[in-house]
């Protein structure tokens, strides 16, 4: 077995999240809890009292600015300070400056994680035991897809992320520095058929455009939708890209979603619905002579829509690149299954920081982030990409 495998999981026995929390305890450690863009006190007051009523030693709690910390020092017993206050720390009326800082899995709060590694802080986000527990359980998996991976970087992003997924550590993660998607090698090219499955707003159906490719792009959120081909009519004149109002899944049908901007999903007990398609009906039904490439970030409906194309990806081979962070189970089962219908796939693996320069964010909270000098891109937990070629 890969020693940097082995050395990943024997880390993981003492630093994932719930073993270094205890260390934290017995140490006494002095720790902060940091509230971002969204604060609300009364359930801020009752994160910071669990994590003190399990012995954690905390000092402090930060907030962004001064009126968010006058709310909350209402409901709590620790010294509540600004960010902006957070390099005055160890002066006299400063409390005990934290090692380490709790937060939320918020994503946005995520872009002030350099701000506190700037000043030499560890940053974690809770990682819940049962995930470590499933993780354990599939080792022979994911060691399994480990050795799938082409390149050596591949390798350390793909235990880069177990092991941040583990330990709640950000600093644990390997970002990739290219722009999602466009891993040099695995990109579509002129004159190929690509499908864009889940194109939101429709910026990576025009990139692949400017490629040279000819785009089909799937949208399933009806007002995605409608935001997507507006945006398309505006900027993609002459590129020729096709806009379905539809889902990719593993069959076609009328299915439930729960509608959540960038993060509405299939989802059963959905209040709306939405016409659903598999692609190797669709390729069918439009007589398309091959599939080229395929990018997929469809939250969590990945596997069931390589299901619906398992006919099309078996007869073209179509570089894909593949979300693999809406479920764990992402981490191993999206590439065996490629891998059991064409056993000559390669694969790489990167796992990018969102870039929030015209998304996620507001005017007012971007305006935040340039205040403490940070950079709209977030470091979090999500977005990794299973390449295959």
């Amino acid at each position: 077995m890969s020693a940097e495998f082995i050395k990943m999981v024997s880390d993981l026995q003492f630093e994932r999240f719930n073993a270094h929390l205890a260390d934290l305890v017995e140490n006494r450690t002095p720790c902060g809890f940091f509230f971002g863009f969204v604060m609300r006190p009364g359930v801020a007051a009752e994160n910071i009292q669990i994590l003190i009523n399990n012995g954690l030693n905390v000092t402090c709690a930060i907030v962004l600015a001064d009126v968010q910390a006058n709310a909350l020092r209402k409901f709590v017993n620790v010294p509540v300070i600004a960010l902006e206050d957070f390099p005055r720390f160890g002066e006299e009326n400063f409390p005990v400056k934290p090692q380490e800082i709790l937060m939320t899995s918020r994503l946005t709060d995520f872009a002030f994680v350099p701000y506190f590694n700037r000043h030499g802080i560890e940053v974690l986000a809770p990682s819940d035991y049962e995930i470590f527990l499933r993780v354990m359980k599939h080792l022979p998996e994911l060691y399994a897809v480990y050795n799938m991976l082409g390149g050596d970087e591949s390798k350390k992003v793909f235990c880069a992320t177990i092991k941040g997924r583990l330990t709640g550590k950000i600093s644990d993660y390997r970002f990739a520095p290219e722009a999602q998607y466009f891993l040099e090698g695995f990109t579509p090219t002129a004159g190929d058929i690509a499908v864009d499955g889940g194109a939101y707003d429709g910026t990576t159906s025009l990139s692949f455009a400017k490629c040279g490719a000819k785009v089909f792009a799937f949208e399933m959120d009806a007002e995605n939708y409608q935001k997507c081909a507006a945006r398309i009519e505006r900027l993609g004149a002459g590129y020729g890209i096709t806009i379905e109002n539809l889902g990719l899944s593993d069959k076609a049908g009328v299915e439930n979603y729960t509608a959540f901007g960038v993060s509405s999903r299939k989802n059963a007990d959905g209040k709306r619905t939405a016409q659903f398609i598999d692609l190797d009906t669709y390729v069918a039904q439009n007589n398309l002579p091959r599939v080229d490439y395929i990018k997929l970030d469809i939250e969590g409906a990945e596997l069931d829509m390589l299901r619906g194309a398992a006919k099309t990806v078996a007869l073209c081979k179509p570089k894909m690149a593949v979300s693999a962070y809406h479920k764990l189970e992402d981490l191993w089962t999206l590439a065996l299954y490629i891998k059991s219908l064409r056993p000559d796939y390669e694969f790489e693996f990167r796992h990018y920081r969102i870039d929030c320069t015209n998304y996620l964010l507001d005017d007012d909270e971007r305006a935040v982030l340039k205040y403490f000098g940070l950079s709209y891109l977030l470091p979090t937990r999500c977005e990794y990409v299973l390449y295959c070629r």
